[in-house]
């Protein structure tokens, strides 16, 4: 059932609950917005209902009526890469995963280390000694994408920069691209998703400490666009539009 059709009866607003909050949060988790699909219809989901309504030149009040439903309804899930670039399909399903804070660590990002190193037991003395999350892990999360889909990941892996020369190069970049960016101090790892006039979204872990969606600057040079050696390149100019609302660039590494 559509979400125009559920609230047909009478518009949502916050202090409600049920099914019908529960679609809407969905299509505002699809639209990139990071909230709870919890029923509940609350400031979380009221902040995120009228940012969605601001970036459709809406009336910005936070409720739900049958145009803003119908709007809500036009957003579907981003396209499957499953079989084109299953690595980002793994990045995806990685997404929301945030580092411990303080000196706690989450297990998770740890147990990356080990799951490559399972994998691949020539890379333990480049891996096997990670054991805090509050060390750069752009590299680790896009080393474990790739290990657990049996691709071997650049042997530096933790270096973002190592990337740069791992796989093969692309021109240009399409869905499930690794993107490799320089900084000062070091560098950057990424997946692309899509992109806008204006900026690349791109999917990748430590991006403000979690995995996430960043829009990155076209005006920020790009160091590398490569691909995973022994994988059919993919179909050129394959790109699938901005990716939601994207955070912007922040801390990296």
């Amino acid at each position: 059932m559509t979400i125009a059709a559920l609230v047909a009866s009478g518009p949502l607003r916050m202090g409600a609950t049920g099914p019908a909050v529960t679609a809407v949060q969905l299509a505002l988790r699809n639209d990139g917005r990071d909230i709870q699909a919890d029923g509940e219809f609350g400031p979380i989901t009221l902040t995120a209902l009228k940012a969605f309504e601001a970036s459709r030149g809406m009336k910005v009040d936070g409720i739900v009526d049958v145009p803003t439903a119908q709007a809500l309804d036009k957003i579907g899930p981003p396209p499957s890469v499953l079989k084109v670039a299953p690595w980002l399909a793994t990045m995806r399903a990685l997404t929301g995963t945030k580092e411990a804070p303080g000196s706690k660590d989450n297990p998770f990002i740890i147990e990356m280390a080990h799951e490559i190193v399972r994998r691949y037991p020539d890379l333990k003395g480049n891996v096997g000694w990670y054991n805090h999350d509050s060390i750069p892990w752009c590299g680790l999360g896009m080393g474990y994408v790739f290990a657990v889909n049996g691709i071997k990941p650049a042997s530096a892996l933790l270096s973002a920069l190592a990337w740069a020369s791992w796989g093969v190069a692309l021109k240009v970049p399409t869905p499930g691209a690794v993107l490799v960016y320089s900084r000062t101090g070091g560098g950057h790892v990424t997946l692309y998703e899509s992109e806008d006039a204006n900026y690349y979204y791109c999917r990748g872990g430590n991006q403000a400490d979690s995995v996430n969606v960043t829009k990155i600057p076209k005006s920020r040079a790009i160091k590398a666009i490569r691909w995973p050696a022994g994988v059919p390149l993919p179909t050129a100019g394959r790109k699938m539009g901005a990716t939601g609302q994207a955070a912007s660039a922040g801390s990296e590494a």
